[in-house]
Formats: C-alpha cells, structure tokens, sequence
C-alpha cells in the first residue's frame, strides 16, 4: 500500500484577477495564462584588492508586473484599464445598445494616477487567500492586439506594473489579512 503521508503538493491551473480598491472590476476570461513576474536589481561592490570578485553586493531595486492576456471583448471592462480612454453608451435603444471606447494618445501621461489594487486569485478547488498574489499599486498598460481569422482567439494582453505605496510596500504573497508591522521588516544593519 502506497504511503500518501508524502505528496508533494503542486499547484497548477487557472486564476481571475481583481483591479480596483473599492468597486473591482473582475478580469476571469483569460487565454494563455495569468504571469506574475518578480525581479530585483543588485550593484556589485567591488575593491582593487580582488579585482572584479564581488566582496559586497546591494539591492537596488526591483520591479514586478501581471499579464493578463483578457480575451472578452468588453469595451467597458477595458476603459477602466486603458491609460486616458473615454468610454460612451447609446442605449436609445435598450436591445441594441451602442459601446464606444475612445483612445487617446497622450504623451506624459502618469501611469501612477490609475494605479490601484491588483489581486490575482487562483479559481482551483482548494485555493486559499495564501494563494493569492497582491500589488497594492499596479497600473494597466494594455497591449492589444487582435487577430481577425478563423484560428485565434481576441486578447486584449493587460499588464500591471508595480509600484511602491507609501510605506515602500511593493507585492505581497499569501492572505491579506495577515497583518505585518514595521517592527516585522527586515531592514539594513
């Protein structure tokens, strides 16, 4: 009889993601799978004594981003992540209501003004708040592009980029409720 004491517990499958602080707008249609990428920078210390061998090295920075690869056409759902966008309805008449989304180009615009939460929550059987993945501050910048044939599907590629709220909290992992303090970070010696 095999002993089950020892499974290695993989988790794979698809999530939704949540965007927005007070009323999320919920992206659950996806195609390609959700990425969440983390990466950080270091500088090398070096001395002439041993040459190009680090003898220290400092972090210093990171960036993190989520690609959503959304593949509803939702004009409204992706006004709300379209950087300077204006979205219109024309329900004269109810049956066949009218969707507009206007784009504009606009150069200098600040990315940090739409920022807002960004959850990706795993749809598994099983899954947990310890599962999910939270950007307190991430910012849509969407890559559409759309193919018209008879073998792909429409994705509208969202990506959230990351940046540091207010306390230089940047990502977290695992259940929000969970509360950390200051006293908790790790800090320089």
């Amino acid at each position: 009889m095999a002993d089950n004491t020892q499974i290695i517990d993989v988790p794979i499958g698809p999530a939704e993601v949540e965007f927005g602080d007070t009323s999320p707008i919920v992206f659950d249609i996806t195609k390609g799978g959700i990425v969440f990428t983390a990466n950080f920078s270091k500088q090398d210390i070096t001395v002439d004594q041993f040459g190009d061998t680090p003898v220290k090295s400092i972090l210093k920075g990171g960036t993190c981003q989520l690609a959503v690869p959304f593949a509803l056409h939702d004009l409204q759902k992706l006004s709300r992540v379209m950087p300077g966008s204006i979205y219109k309805e024309d329900a004269t008449t109810p049956n066949d209501v009218k969707k507009r989304l206007n784009v504009y180009a606009k150069a200098g615009y600040d990315l940090l003004k739409n920022a807002e939460k960004v959850v990706v929550k795993p749809t598994t059987p099983g899954t947990t708040p310890n599962d999910y993945i939270t950007i307190p501050l991430g910012s849509p910048m969407p890559e559409i592009q759309w193919t018209y044939n008879s073998d792909n599907e429409r994705v509208a590629n969202i990506i959230f980029v990351g940046y540091p709220d207010k306390d230089g909290l940047f990502f977290f992992l695992g259940d929000e409720a969970v509360s950390i303090t200051d006293d908790n970070n790790q800090s320089e010696d």
